[in-house]
């Protein structure tokens, strides 16, 4: 927690991690998952989505509670313990990488509508035990969050520049 708060960029770090950890815990959940796991994967997807859909201000904290026990169901029906342990003990970064997310990314439209997209392009594909479409669905998400995310980044570095540049004509 030390290094993603004393250094932003770790943001990036934590996102590729991420990508490698969720994209092969997606993959194994669409194989392996049992109707028990799949009930539960189905109540954190829609206690998600109703939550989201409910039509009222988003507690950015709440949202990514939900995001994240979504993608913790999801990496548990992968029934591999060394994976769901590794996860587990990266939860306070995993939970900070999905808070920046919904922080920064939710309050768009554009970003929001993808975001959903792409929650439900991936619980499709761990229900229907489609491995390669939940590898690539989980890979496609982290990848378009961390490009967001650069965007954002480099808009606020092009109105830092401006800024400067207005002060030199004062």
């Amino acid at each position: 927690m030390h290094l993603f708060r004393d250094h932003p960029r770790t943001l990036f770090d934590l996102l590729e991690v991420r990508s490698l950890l969720e994209g092969e815990s997606a993959s194994l959940a669409a194989e392996r998952a049992t109707p028990a796991d799949r009930v539960l994967i189905q109540r954190r997807y829609e206690a998600m989505v109703e939550y989201v859909e409910a039509g009222q201000e988003i507690d950015v904290e709440r949202l990514a509670h939900l995001d994240h026990a979504f993608h913790l169901a999801i990496c548990q029906a992968s029934h591999n313990p060394v994976l769901v342990h590794t996860l587990q003990s990266l939860t306070d970064l995993l939970l900070s990488s999905v808070f920046a997310s919904v922080k920064n990314l939710y309050h768009r439209e554009a970003p929001r509508q993808m975001i959903n997209r792409q929650h439900a392009r991936l619980y499709r594909a761990v229900m229907g035990g489609k491995p390669q479409a939940a590898r690539r669905a989980a890979l496609d998400h982290l990848s378009a969050i961390e490009a967001e995310l650069r965007e954002i980044e480099a808009e606020d570095q092009r109105l830092e520049r401006s800024a400067m540049r207005l002060q030199e004509w004062e």
